[in-house]
């Protein structure tokens, strides 16, 4: 049987990730016959469509029933990553768009007909416009995302640089569906970022994402060094917001922190048999001394919970942060006649003690929130954006400190408007942060809680 990995594909929009490895199939080559039971639904499927066909009140396209008792079947399996593709889907799925548009710089996975955000990344407008994981997108520029093809929602989330996107979402724990308006941006991520925090002798990197397979890896394990060989004795891997990408790169870097063989993932399929099971190499190259902790949370998915799972469950490292998204399957693509194609969930991902990662996700050993917006904090920035005071206040300084802050509570109460001073300064900070500037731990509820997790473990 010829079959062909494919790693993620990562669609830089705002477009259908899998966040899974996906395993294509050549037409027809695990077509089973159909039983005399499934004779009988047929034969009921085509008496059905007749009269639709005939008596229906409305005139109704042939194609558009069946696709809808396909796409039908494959609802009933309760499984979001079970899809039909059309002849333009599936075209598109093969081509492996990878954003050469402007987009948003947000990963969604299209779960009971509509898109729901896994994580917006790092500072792009998604990011920046306060999207959250598990959000759903509910409308793009005032049409409806339910029941639209993947080719038709993509069609509505591309445009060129600096065009204009409104997106309604839906939000959990909220009552009304919030209006969010974006401007498209070429979106370019810088994968791997590091800070040696020397007043505490920890060693942060930031992955955003498990992509570029041929220099990623060397890339982390080089930043390693570099903080071990600065005098870090301690290091935080932050996989927060990182919605996956190359599982390679996951089990490439999770054999870094294990001894020889240790096991990383397995994959089971049905009936939980084992299809694979990825343990650590022999390379030289580890750091098998320093003492680790994990940053996860809601929008960390796939590549990022096996990493985690691999270090908590081998005792490698301390999990802190919140609960991860859950995202941990593998698809089977299989051609189908006439340039369509469909996906089938068919097997699952693993942790080392054998906890299924998908649909529950990775659980902290610590829990720790985030400084997070209230719901009046929300109002105050959306009146503030509608004024268009945001961008005029962003322009006007450079960097954040002390006179920003001050600044800014002035144009809050000029606008007789009021947001917490956290809350304040996590915005700050977090527009003019630059790829090389430390983090900040006053801010940082979680990087804090794990530095300090080090010293009570000693």
């Amino acid at each position: 049987m010829k079959m062909i990995q494919k790693k993620e594909r990562i669609l830089w929009l705002s477009l259908v990730t899998l966040l899974t490895v996906v395993l294509f199939f050549s037409p027809f080559e695990k077509a089973k016959a159909i039983s005399k039971e499934g004779e009988v639904y047929l034969q009921i499927l085509h008496e059905v469509v007749a009269y639709i066909e005939n008596d229906f009140v409305d005139p109704v396209e042939e194609r558009k029933i069946y696709t809808g008792a396909i796409q039908g079947a494959l609802q009933s399996l309760g499984d979001p990553h079970s899809r039909f593709m059309d002849k333009d889907e599936f075209k598109e799925f093969q081509n492996e768009t990878k954003g050469s548009f402007g987009g948003i710089g947000v990963e969604v996975s299209f779960q009971e007909n509509s898109f729901v955000i896994v994580a917006p990344l790092e500072g792009t407008p998604a990011w920046k416009a306060g999207l959250l994981p598990h959000d759903k997108i509910i409308e793009i520029n005032g049409k409806s995302t339910k029941g639209l093809s993947l080719t038709d929602s993509v069609n509505l989330m591309k445009g060129e640089v600096g065009s204009s996107i409104s997106m309604k979402i839906e939000r959990k724990g909220q009552k009304e569906p919030l209006v969010v308006n974006l401007v498209r941006e070429l979106i370019r991520i810088q994968y791997i970022r590091s800070s040696y925090l020397s007043e505490t002798k920890t060693g942060y990197i930031k992955l955003a994402q498990f992509m570029g397979k041929e220099t990623t890896s060397k890339e982390f394990y080089d930043h390693i060094r570099k903080l071990v060989d600065s005098g870090a004795k301690n290091l935080v891997i932050d996989l927060r917001m990182n919605p996956g990408g190359i599982v390679d790169l996951s089990v490439d870097i999770a054999s870094m922190f294990l001894p020889t063989g240790k096991e990383i993932v397995s994959i089971r399929g049905r009936g939980g048999v084992l299809v694979r099971t990825y343990r650590s190499d022999k390379s030289d190259g580890k750091f098998l001394d320093i003492p680790v902790a994990v940053l996860l949370n809601g929008g960390s998915a796939s590549a990022s919970e096996i990493l985690g799972g691999a270090l908590q469950d081998n005792g490698r490292a301390k999990i802190i942060g919140t609960q991860s998204f859950g995202k941990g399957s593998v698809q089977f693509i299989h051609p189908l006649s006439h340039g369509t194609g469909v996906a089938v969930t068919a097997q699952k991902y693993f942790t080392p003690s054998g906890a299924s990662i998908h649909g529950k996700g990775i659980t902290p050993n610590v829990v720790v929130s985030p400084i997070m917006a209230s719901e009046e904090d929300k109002f105050a920035f959306d009146k503030l954006q509608k004024k268009n005071k945001l961008k005029t206040f962003l322009e006007a300084h450079t960097e954040y400190n002390e006179e920003a802050v001050k600044d800014f509570q002035l144009l809050l109460e000029s606008e007789k408007l009021t947001i917490s001073e956290p809350v304040i300064r996590v915005f700050i900070f977090s527009e003019y942060r630059s790829s090389s500037q430390k983090p900040n731990l006053e801010l940082d509820l979680q990087l804090k809680e794990a530095i300090q997790s080090f010293s009570k473990d000693k």
